[in-house]
């Protein structure tokens, strides 16, 4: 699996993660990338900083970096007052990584464009056993990029060791800046995983409230897919911790507004055939998910039909009831899912299911209206197919027990 997933320390805690991408250069605490530059060719080889780079300007203070696969660079630790500043000049459509090798420990990196922007901001837990690689792709042919890196571990006297190696073409942004516009339809989007670790972000805007489905197919096993928002929280994931299937589905409801797919391969070598994936906007959800927006059900209804759109959802039902009778709700549901009726008197703040057997909840109405929810399994899978169920209403009279 990929060390990417490896969590944060409590002292990054408050900053902008790396997965983020999309911090504004006011909030970080980095120093000034200097003013933009003019587009130009690739440098060849290392100038000295503050040096014209054929004629893209490589901001004073900062190294400007040839990539390379096998030259490791080692420089003295940079603390937290004075970072390490380096600069590198993109080739567009390339996909660049910065490799902190193994023994370095705990560290900060920071990356911009040109203007100042962060693009990428975040920490690496520790790379004390194991190599840690940043990646960034989709950026401008010419352009120059900042790099600067702290080492917050103060016990730590080791130099700075990494590589800076540029992998080729890369078909998908890894960068929230830098993501593949992608509209919800049935025309699939292809990709390919170009090396182990990278990872395609699409874009796309959605209508709040929606429901909307990722369905990928992949060349081999082992990849992670997962929809973000613009500040890196996930609202739909797959299981990836045994994840040995070649298809890989998520579906989640959105607030509105702009997310993303991620997709990332995890094979230990490259993937040069492409996965194809097919976002689709399904609608409005089938039934509120709160008991202000739950659907009203006249007296006597025998049963309803519904749906369990995406991980956790939750039907709520507001039942015509007679005060005093007893009743019992029940659900079935097709595949391979479970479902809960739970029951929630109005007012109520602690809904729940009567009894030891969750698909089946027994109450005593005390009024007109009363409220029961189906609800999904929470166990994640690889491929997230929704669940389509019946509610069962039964009124039980006054002599039930």
């Amino acid at each position: 699996m990929s060390m990417l997933k490896r969590p944060l320390s409590a002292f990054m805690l408050g900053a902008c993660l790396f997965a983020l991408g999309a911090c504004d250069s006011k909030d970080d605490p980095a120093p000034d990338a200097g003013p933009g530059v003019d587009a130009g060719s690739d440098a060849g080889t290392d100038p000295d900083a503050g040096s014209d780079a054929g004629s893209a300007v490589v901001p004073e203070g900062y190294t400007l970096l040839t990539p390379s696969e096998t030259e490791v660079h080692s420089v003295p630790r940079g603390g937290m007052d004075d970072p390490l500043r380096f600069a590198f000049i993109a080739q567009a459509g390339h996909h660049y990584d910065f490799i902190v090798e193994a023994g370095v420990g705990d560290h900060v990196l920071g990356m911009r464009d040109g203007a100042g922007k962060t693009l990428a901001y975040g920490a690496n837990q520790s790379t004390r056993f194991a190599p840690y690689a940043w990646h960034w792709s989709g950026l401008t042919e010419g352009a120059v990029y900042t790099v600067e890196a702290w080492q917050y571990d103060e016990t730590s006297p080791e130099p700075f060791v990494f590589r800076f190696v540029d992998k080729g073409l890369d078909d998908h942004g890894d960068l929230f800046a830098t993501a593949t516009p992608y509209t919800p339809s049935e025309q699939p989007l292809v990709g390919a995983g170009e090396h182990w670790g990278e990872r395609d972000l699409l874009s796309f805007q959605t209508v709040a409230g929606n429901v909307y489905a990722l369905d990928c197919t992949f060349p081999t096993p082992y990849w992670d897919l997962s929809i973000l928002n613009p500040v890196g929280q996930r609202y739909g994931v797959t299981d990836n911790s045994t994840f040995e299937e070649t298809q890989a589905a998520t579906a989640f409801k959105s607030p509105g507004g702009l997310f993303y797919a991620a997709i990332q391969d995890q094979q230990d070598k490259a993937t040069p055939q492409p996965y194809t994936c097919v976002l689709r906007d399904r609608g409005a959800e089938d039934h509120g998910d709160t008991v202000q927006v739950a659907t009203a059900l006249a007296a006597g209804t025998a049963s309803v039909q519904g749906k369990i759109e995406v991980l956790g959802d939750r039907d709520f039902f507001s039942l015509g009831v007679v005060a005093g009778h007893s009743y019992r709700a029940s659900c079935t549901i097709d595949g391979n899912k479970r479902c809960e009726v739970w029951n929630t008197a109005p007012g109520s703040a602690s809904p729940g299911p009567s009894g030891s057997d969750r698909t089946v909840t027994v109450f005593k109405a005390s009024q007109a209206t009363h409220f029961v929810s189906v609800n999904g399994d929470l166990s994640v899978p690889a491929r997230w197919v929704e669940g389509h169920y019946t509610l069962q209403l039964e009124d039980l009279g006054t002599n039930a027990p």
